[in-house]
């Protein structure tokens, strides 16, 4: 439910982003006005059915991965250290690792979830006529790219979305963690609202430009794309907008990822809480070992 809640508040600041990112203003206040002028409030939630009803499974398949990638990267370190009985001298590398391996996991979900979105986000069909509307809808965008491009154009992009989740999520968790334990854990509530909100603006900061060119090259028209791929998106942009087109969308970024990912990680460190609590009731795999061999 947190998940769901931060992207009901965060969509809107992620239209604008994105916006920004592939029209020619990149004016936040100027996008936001010709959004609600043409388009109305709903011109800000453009896209968000798909992600909406996929934020809880991409959620789970993140952390879950990230939790037994974690797990695994541990255990390995303490028999090659027993001394060790609580956490691993490279804790921290750990903790980066499974965050990259989980961000990696993650793309193969998100990449025709993220196409979808972008796609509905950058038509307007009024004010920027580039960006012509194709499609009433995440089904009807699914099924006119299937149709047109077979299941493999719903991975357009995924290239430089891998590139850009395997790092961020990487530092991600890394600056969570950091975080939890500079506050010294996750004991209040805003503690991990202020280590979540951070760990979402640094992570985002330091993949900008990347998600810049992701923005413009699931933006473009499938059928007659303008970019051929990564390298000439970004040679193209810099051409025509100059260097700082890669840090649009930061301030939009910023507030965004720090609402979403305040609340994720409450809603992360609640289900933690929530199936700790629950597993207590329940005897443990060895116990369960222990009754079959004495019966």
């Amino acid at each position: 439910m947190c998940g769901v809640c931060g992207l009901l508040i965060g969509h809107p600041a992620d239209t604008i982003k994105v916006r920004q990112q592939i029209f020619r203003s990149s004016g936040s206040i100027h996008i936001a006005i010709q959004t609600i002028k043409y388009e109305g409030l709903y011109g800000f939630y453009k896209g968000m059915g798909f992600p909406l009803l996929t934020a809880g499974a991409l959620n789970s398949i993140f952390f879950g991965v990230y939790g037994n990638c974690l797990r695994a990267l541990e255990n390995c370190c303490k028999r090659h250290d027993p001394g060790n009985s609580d956490i691993s001298k490279y804790w921290y590398t750990n903790v980066f690792m499974a965050g990259v391996g989980a961000g990696i996991v993650q793309v193969a979900f998100a990449t025709p979830i993220e196409l979808v979105k972008i796609q509905l986000q950058s038509q307007t069909g009024t004010w920027e006529k580039q960006h012509i509307r194709k499609h009433v809808g995440p089904i009807n965008c699914i099924l006119h790219i299937v149709n047109e491009h077979g299941l493999r154009g719903l991975y357009h992009g995924s290239h430089i979305m891998l590139y850009r989740d395997s790092l961020s999520s990487g530092l991600y968790v890394l600056t969570y963690a950091v975080c939890l334990d500079l506050l010294h854990g996750p004991q209040h509530v805003w503690t991990v609202i202020f280590a979540g909100g951070i760990a979402g603006v640094i992570s985002w900061a330091s993949i900008m430009p990347l998600d810049v060119i992701k923005s413009r090259i699931q933006a473009d028209d499938l059928a007659n794309p303008e970019y051929k791929g990564i390298v000439d998106c970004t040679i193209k942009s810099f051409r025509k907008d100059g260097l700082h087109v890669f840090g649009r969308g930061f301030v939009m970024c910023s507030f965004r990822s720090f609402l979403v990912n305040a609340a994720t990680f409450l809603g992360y460190e609640w289900s933690l809480r929530f199936c700790q609590d629950m597993s207590k009731d329940f005897p443990t795999h060895q116990e369960l070992k222990d009754i079959r061999q004495t019966n």
